[in-house]
């Protein structure tokens, strides 16, 4: 049994890119862990450094980088992101790119805000300004609970990096109050 398929619109003749210029996230990811890749085997670690030592977290956000982008590869070769943006009157398809630039300025601008306050307001604050943020421009819009559940992540990562790293992040206002 032979099966065809026909297409009613004006073009079936679609390019392999054809939803795939999502691969250019994976190839950034790759080329992200191989730069963290290349500072963990090139860094220098003193020889008082203690187990795990200060070449764990980076090969963990490497190969963290590697497994999301092979993801992301298998799932855009087995299924691209084909959107369909119609025709109009006249029957001639709509045509050209497709962004979301709420998302992306909010995005960035969230990180702009955090990197501008970190020092004055403190990692808890900033860090949930950026949390909050960053929901907000993925489209969360329960604004109250996203910036609870923010400030309690940022919380729990600065009492993870005192307590359980030793290291300590800006202070900034709430370290001048207590």
């Amino acid at each position: 049994m032979t099966t065809t398929t026909t297409d009613t619109g004006t073009d079936t003749s679609r390019s392999f890119w054809t939803g795939r210029s999502g691969l250019v996230v994976p190839a950034l990811l790759v080329a992200l862990g191989a730069f963290l890749v290349y500072g963990t085997v090139t860094m220098k670690v003193p020889p008082t450094a203690t187990s795990p030592g200060p070449q764990v977290f980076p090969a963990i956000v490497a190969g963290g980088c590697f497994v999301v982008a092979l993801l992301v590869t298998i799932q855009l070769l087995l299924k691209p992101d084909v959107v369909d943006r119609g025709v109009d009157e006249d029957g001639t398809p709509h045509t050209g790119t497709l962004s979301n630039w709420r998302t992306l300025s909010i995005t960035v601008g969230s990180v702009a805000v955090f990197i501008a306050l970190l020092d004055p307001l403190g990692w808890v604050l900033a860090g949930a300004l950026l949390f909050w943020g960053v929901s907000i421009g993925l489209g969360g819009r329960r604004y109250v609970f996203d910036a609870a559940v923010a400030l309690l992540v940022s919380s729990a990562i600065q009492i993870a990096f005192s307590a359980g790293l030793g290291l300590t992040l800006p202070g900034g206002v709430l370290a001048q109050i207590f």
